[in-house]
């Protein structure tokens, strides 16, 4: 007969006494995470993902930050100037850029020097002394050349271009009245034209030895009002030339067609002129005259311009004044008066002038009045 299986006997539970917590205090307060820093057990980019010990995992960053595993070092800003190539000096003077000491200066004293024409404008301007002709118009100034029409101005002044252009130096002709030349047998004798015939009479070279030793220097700047050019253009187009090219005389005919309202004449010529003293340019600027005899841009023009040569008309009103000039009672002649030059002293009384055949340049006439000589250079 089988034998029973005896029940299990159960234990009485043994009585564990509590144990008392410790009281915590702020220095055994678990560490709270700072903001961006993962928390224990969390993974952290970059680091190797080994599951288990934090500190391990935390051991392996710092290795990899101290060993270059992580990206490189970043520079502390504030030493970049110290690490790139030497910074560039600042060429800008600021205000000190427009002031000038002239005790500073080696060449603060000069000599006004002429460059020579050919004509009745050599003999206008004179030496420091007074007593002779400075031989020429004066080099690096701005001259207002104003009379009425049909007196010479454009000849007198494209003979001193021709002349000017024959010692080597390059120049330039600024058209604003009419058209240079004409591409079509219109039977015009047209200003390219004018200026190849005059320049050979008072050169006295032919056609080749003109072309190649006179318009190999010359060059013509177009500006006219009817083609749609206005003052801006012309400036623009004078600064490209004259850079370019290196010029160093020019002639402007006429400076007032440049700005056909003409109520600017004055003010261009003022721009004109400055820019001229800072490239060493001598400018020969053909004017018109109004009604009253004074030239346009007036007072103004003739105050702004360096050096203003007038032509006139006299009427010779007496007998006494006929026999002094050499005329006819009643008669009118023509005469030139230097009204200004800031560089040099100027002849005081007026020359009677007359055109040369086959030139038409503007010369001394035979009799001027011997108590009004003209000086020699």
């Amino acid at each position: 007969m089988a034998k029973k299986k005896a029940a299990p006997v159960e234990s009485a539970p043994v009585a564990v006494p509590a144990m008392p917590m410790p009281q915590m205090t702020p220095c055994m307060m678990p560490a709270m995470p700072m903001a961006g820093m993962p928390m224990a057990g969390m993974p952290m980019p970059g680091m190797p993902q080994g599951g288990g010990n934090p500190m391990m995992a935390m051991m392996q960053m710092m290795q990899m930050m101290m060993g270059g595993g992580l990206s490189p070092a970043v520079v502390d800003p504030a030493a970049m100037p110290f690490t790139g190539s030497a910074p560039v000096a600042d060429q800008d003077r600021g205000l000190d850029e427009d002031l000038i000491r002239p005790s500073l200066l080696s060449d603060r004293i000069k000599t006004q020097q002429g460059i020579k024409l050919g004509s009745v404008l050599d003999s206008l301007c004179l030496t420091e002394d007074r007593t002779r002709s400075l031989g020429g118009i004066p080099k690096g100034c701005t001259i207002a050349f104003a009379g009425p029409p049909g007196k010479g101005k454009t000849r007198t002044a494209l003979a001193g271009l021709a002349r000017v252009a024959m010692g080597g130096d390059p120049v330039a002709f600024v058209v604003a009245e009419e058209g240079f030349h004409n591409d079509a047998e219109s039977g015009r004798d047209d200003l390219c034209s004018r200026l190849v015939k005059i320049g050979m009479a008072a050169t006295g070279l032919d056609e080749g030895a003109f072309s190649k030793k006179v318009l190999e220097n010359v060059f013509v700047l177009q500006s006219q009002y009817h083609k749609g050019h206005t003052w801006d253009d012309f400036v623009t187009k004078y600064r490209y030339l004259v850079e370019k090219e290196k010029i160093r005389f020019v002639v402007i005919d006429s400076l007032n067609m440049l700005d056909p309202t003409k109520s600017r004449t004055a003010d261009n010529l003022s721009a004109l002129k400055t820019y001229n003293h800072e490239k060493g340019i001598t400018c020969l600027c053909i004017g018109q005259i109004r009604d009253t005899g004074m030239p346009v841009g007036g007072e103004a023009l003739m105050h702004t311009a360096d050096c203003v040569f007038l032509i006139e008309e006299m009427g010779l009103g007496s007998k006494e004044i006929a026999d002094f000039w050499g005329g006819k009672y009643r008669d009118k002649i023509d005469v030139i008066n230097a009204i200004k030059s800031v560089t040099t002293p100027v002849l005081p009384y007026p020359v009677r002038i007359e055109r040369e055949a086959g030139t038409g340049v503007l010369a001394p006439h035979a009799s001027q009045p011997r108590d009004y000589p003209v000086l020699a250079p």
